[in-house]
């Protein structure tokens, strides 16, 4: 079953249009079957598939053959009767073939821009290359796929639950009315509480990878997430002749999981690892490219002197968490204290993935003074900011909406707090917080 993905409209306007369009995201979270899915409503052309996982196909490139391969494919030249989408997967992966791509784009953009349309598709920033930014730009549009949001995860139980994030009525410029059209939302989404709650708890174990949502069985999630971070460090790690220890990458893989959340420790990591800064800093910058793992840093303010200035780590996806640190259990994640991190690391998808759909510019932040109050995380969309709080529990907790009422009085342009939770939905008018259940999201 194909499940219409909240970012689908916006990268299909891309599609559209005369310009080159990438899908980045980590491996196997929907890029092909999103364009599959957009294939099939496509009336006119004739369309050429590339994977540039194959070694020989990737040779081919590096001898200047983009332009032949898609013409044996087509049976046709590139201008002739039908238009040729050409979709390349794992583009990151050859850097000969960004500049092969602007000549042809360049050539038909000048002749007809509708003969061809090229659509890449990687697991890794195609900065890897640099070559791919400064051939590309000015030619080219960039969209993130995520895995599996909840409305996403909701929509394959049940087809009548709407994908679109409750955090896109965010973007409406009415503020005061916000509170009102929330309860709305909610209250039409109100029949299947049951069932987003429960798979809010299940993605706190296995994530959103759309492929371990098709198994019932526990034994198959294991196997398949095991099987897949296999699959990437022989796959994409082995091919980066700069990282030489495979061994030492997975241990450092499996430190950043029971780190996810915490504010980065360079000092504890090296010494785990036995390795210096320099080799630390290389592989975790690759993990980073290969959008498996992201960096927020502090939100910056008036206050700047008070502030932690260490950036927090977040590994993308619970599933893959609970693969390398071994914890699979809820309770167990309750008794050690680190329900917390996964309820952060699942949030924090939802938010990148709301903000992905849009074409402002936005950054995603956490506040920590260093007499102790902090937001879990501040999204800087001007000329808003919107501070989160996020917390498993059931009730609110004084001390985190005190730091949410320090928040709003000291940063400007404001207008709502939100306070993320297991409780129900509530509105504070007076210090304006917004009490959102997180099956609601």
């Amino acid at each position: 079953m194909y499940v219409h993905r909240s970012a689908q409209d916006s990268i299909e306007s891309s599609l559209r249009r005369d310009c080159v369009t990438a899908i980045l995201g980590p491996r196997r979270v929907g890029k092909t079957s999103l364009i599959t899915d957009f294939s099939k409503g496509v009336q006119d052309g004739i369309w050429c598939r590339i994977n540039l996982d194959q070694r020989s196909t990737r040779e081919r490139i590096s001898n200047q053959e983009l332009e032949q391969i898609i013409i044996e494919q087509c049976g046709q030249n590139i201008g002739a009767q039908e238009k040729i989408w050409v979709a390349i997967d794992e583009a990151q992966k050859s850097p000969e073939l960004f500049e092969q791509i602007k000549i042809i784009y360049d050539e038909w953009l000048e002749r007809d821009p509708k003969k061809i349309k090229f659509i890449l598709t990687g697991s890794g920033h195609l900065s890897l290359h640099k070559l791919s930014t400064e051939s590309l730009a000015g030619r080219i549009e960039l969209y993130y796929l995520q895995p599996f949001t909840l409305r996403e995860l909701g929509a394959i139980q049940n087809a009548n639950i709407e994908t679109s994030s409750l955090l896109t009525f965010l973007n409406s410029t009415e503020t005061d009315s916000l509170p009102d059209k929330l309860d709305a939302a909610i209250k039409k989404i109100l029949p299947f509480k049951a069932t987003l709650n429960n798979i809010l708890r299940e993605s706190l174990i296995w994530g959103g990878l759309p492929v371990v949502t098709q198994f019932s069985s526990i034994d198959e999630k294991k196997i398949y997430l095991t099987n897949y971070i296999d699959t990437y460090l022989e796959q994409d790690v082995r091919a980066i002749n700069t990282i030489s220890d495979l061994t030492l990458y997975k241990h450092m893989m499996e430190i950043i999981a029971q780190q996810t959340g915490s504010l980065r420790d360079d000092k504890k990591i090296t010494q785990a690892l036995s390795c210096n800064i320099e080799t630390l800093k290389k592989y975790r910058g690759y993990l980073q490219s290969t959008l498996l793992y992201i960096e927020i840093y502090p939100f910056m303010d008036a206050m700047l002197s008070k502030l932690v200035k260490s950036p927090k780590g977040y590994m993308l996806d619970n599933g893959l968490i609970s693969n390398l640190t071994g914890l699979y259990d809820s309770a167990a994640l309750i008794t050690t204290g680190k329900i917390g991190n996964r309820f952060e690391n699942w949030f924090i998808l939802e938010l990148r993935s709301w903000l992905e759909q849009q074409p402002d510019r936005s950054e995603i932040h956490y506040w920590r003074l260093s007499s102790g109050a902090e937001i879990d995380f501040v999204v800087s969309k001007r000329p808003h900011v919107y501070p989160f709080e996020i917390t498993y529990a059931e009730k609110s907790e004084r001390k985190k909406i005190a730091n949410l009422i320090k928040f709003m009085h000291v940063v400007p342009d404001v207008a709502w707090g939100f306070y993320i939770y297991n409780g129900k939905f509530e509105v504070d008018l007076v210090n304006r917080i917004i009490f959102l259940p997180a099956w609601s999201i």
